[in-house]
């Protein structure tokens, strides 16, 4: 699957056997079975392949552009384990509708305890910063399996941690996002079962070196292909106060 700015056609492989029914949430039926590691060979590309993840997350809140359509982007692999038909239609087949993301504090300085309390206990648009659904297209026959892509940590909760000024180039805040898929099948909705993912958030430690703009020759480290902001580290160059990664190379 390319995702190169938004996350469309999914890439989908399918196997069939069998026939099942299923309705809400029946652990095992329908599972994310981890973060994948997108591959730069091909641009933004995420495979199905069940080797290729990560057990644990990096976010720089310095390199997070305003911009930017998140803070961070998760890539669930999903797992449709209801078994298909011998012959006939694929009833089991999930139609997928949207993920939700339930950001949790599992470590933090005092201030930004604070934020996340005071976030969680505040008016709807306060705590959809923390819990919040984004919607989805795309199927999984039933035995197949799916790469997606999920914006998982909105700009204005960074911009929020970022304010307090807080955090340093050693990750001192770590967050749990957990995450679940929502679907249907010809019998009914479905739910996946839910997904923990440790985060860890620094301010700058992605940033590799920075140098005057333009850069003389290319980066050799460019970073992350799908969001430059997480899990790699990054050369960069500076003009002014504008920080430009990878750096910009003169022509």
């Amino acid at each position: 699957m390319n995702l190169p700015n938004r996350f469309a056609r999914p890439a989908i492989l399918v196997l069939s056997f069998g026939l099942a029914a299923a309705c809400g949430r029946v652990p095992g039926q329908f599972e994310i079975v981890s973060n994948q590691v997108p591959s730069s060979a091909d641009g933004c590309h995420i495979s199905t392949d069940e080797t290729v993840y990560a057990g644990q997350g990096t976010m720089d809140l310095r390199l997070v552009r305003a911009n930017a359509e998140t803070g961070y982007l998760l890539f669930p692999l999903l797992k449709n384990n209801l078994p298909g038909a011998a012959d006939g239609p694929d009833i089991n087949r999930i139609s997928l509708s949207s993920f939700a993301v339930d950001i949790t504090l599992a470590s933090a300085p005092a201030s930004t305890t604070a934020l996340f309390d005071a976030l969680e206990n505040g008016s709807a648009s306060d705590r959809a910063l923390l819990h919040f659904k984004t919607p989805w297209s795309g199927t999984i026959g039933a035995g197949g399996k799916l790469a997606a892509g999920v914006t998982a940590f909105p700009v204005a909760l960074v911009q929020r941690i970022s304010a307090l000024q807080e955090i340093g180039l050693s990750p001192s805040l770590w967050v749990n996002l957990r995450v679940r898929a929502f679907g249907s099948t010809s019998n009914g909705s479905v739910e996946s079962d839910p997904f923990e993912y440790p985060l860890a958030i620094c301010s700058g430690c992605l940033i590799a070196s920075v140098q005057a703009c333009p850069a003389t020759a290319a980066s050799t480290r460019t970073g992350n292909p799908c969001n430059v902001a997480q899990d790699q580290s990054v050369d960069c160059c500076q003009s002014g106060n504008d920080l430009f990664c990878p750096s910009v190379v003169a022509q």
